[in-house]
């Protein structure tokens, strides 16, 4: 079979196993064949870097994740499933609050600086670190909190409400109910603050004020359109963020040549960030629904068609980087990897996750000189399919001293 065929195949390779090897050794020999297979309900599922590129950045062509967004209200359709244009409007109000994140770094870091501290306090205490819990998942917790205006002392309900709504959304009962449906008490806690901001004559300025304020397509989004923008939000910027930290601290725990290089050389975590980003992509899929026939690498997609995009085999496409399956930091094409889309839609708040997973790095390599899996640890990833990332991480560590 030619590398580019425009009808797609029917596979049989479990590309949903939770076993990471399996799973990656399937999209290997499926990119070996085409870049783009038909699984056996109908489904496409892009593989190849270069149809995933196409797919994500073609977002006149592409609407809709992973919910059927046709079944949906218009108030309860997430940023992601909006087609265009009114996706861009949406869009721009998150933009309005997330560039420039660099003014950010100061209250990042102290925060990182704190949950590494009290991790630290709590390792003492118990024998162990639990690093999930102590930094990867407050972290960006505190971060949306801060960019919301919400309390911070709200931080630990945000990561518990994300843990539980990924839960529900992965229910095969509620794949086409809406956000603001699958979680009362959540609901309740962000039409309060939306509430107090409209009703404010003078709110703070952050995102939600920013979304009352807003108008799209010429009209006030209403309290239920920004409650569910802002579960998303904090979805997205809180579950993908978490697991980007903790696949980072997984690989600085099991690799001791390159947590050394990385102690020695803080310059080297931007670099770092990126390979992890690349082959341990926190985001493994995602899906989009055809409106309008495209080209994807050669295959064609006619509309109404549903399409996979796997951002974890267009990560290890071996056109596209020597060598792929192995872990490179510095590698050329190191930023090129496609962990927060491509193009015109690509993640609003990258910039901010990337300096989060920075800042958490040098916080805590500022604080220890050994990195070491607990004896009886067992890794337990993320069981949503789109997902990826260690669900806890205990470790073994040893204090710098002062």
């Amino acid at each position: 079979m030619s590398a580019k065929t425009e009808t797609a195949p029917i596979f049989s390779d479990d590309i949903f196993s939770r076993d990471a090897a399996g799973r990656y050794a399937a999209f290997s020999r499926l990119r070996d064949r085409c870049p783009v297979h038909r699984l056996p309900g109908g489904e496409l599922v892009a593989v190849s870097h270069q149809a995933t590129s196409d797919g994500v950045r073609s977002v006149e062509n592409f609407s809709g994740t992973f919910s059927d967004s046709g079944a949906l209200a218009e108030e309860d359709i997430i940023l992601a499933g909006i087609p265009e244009p009114r996706h861009s409007e949406v869009r721009r109000i998150f933009l309005s609050a997330l560039t420039e994140v660099s003014r950010h770094e100061p209250f990042i870091r102290t925060l990182a600086e704190q949950f590494v501290d009290e991790t630290l306090i709590a390792a003492a205490r118990d024998g162990e670190a639990e690093l999930m819990q102590g930094l990867a998942r407050r972290l960006p917790s505190a971060v949306i909190a801060y960019l919301l205006g919400m309390p911070m002392t709200d931080v630990d309900r945000f990561a518990r409400w994300t843990d539980e709504l990924l839960d529900r959304q992965g229910s095969a009962t509620s794949a086409n109910t809406a956000l603001v449906d699958l979680h009362d008490e959540f609901a309740a806690y962000l039409e309060r603050h939306i509430v107090e901001r409209q009703n404010s004559a003078n709110p703070p300025d952050d995102i939600i004020t920013r979304f009352t304020r807003a108008e799209v397509e010429g009209a006030r989004l209403t309290v239920r359109a920004i409650q569910t923008q802002m579960m998303f939000f904090i979805i997205a910027g809180n579950g993908t963020t978490r697991d980007l930290i903790g696949n980072l601290l997984l690989r600085l725990t099991s690799d001791e040549a390159v947590f050394q290089s990385i102690r020695q050389d803080r310059s080297l975590i931007p670099a770092l960030v990126e390979e992890v980003l690349r082959l341990d992509s926190p985001v493994q899929l995602l899906a989009r629904n055809c409106r309008v026939e495209t080209i994807l690498d050669g295959t064609t997609v006619r509309p109404g068609e549903r399409v996979l995009l796997s951002i974890a085999s267009a990560n290890r496409d071996e056109t596209i980087w020597p060598d792929a399956g192995a872990f490179l930091p510095g590698r050329e094409r190191g930023r090129a990897h496609l962990a927060f889309g491509a193009g015109p839609h690509i993640c609003p708040a990258a910039a901010l996750a990337r300096m989060e997973a920075c800042l958490a790095t040098v916080a805590l390599l500022d604080r220890i000189d050994r990195l070491a899996f607990s004896p009886d640890y067992m890794l337990d990833l993320n069981p949503v399919v789109w997902a990826n990332g260690p669900q806890t991480l205990r470790v073994k560590l040893s204090t710098k001293s002062i």
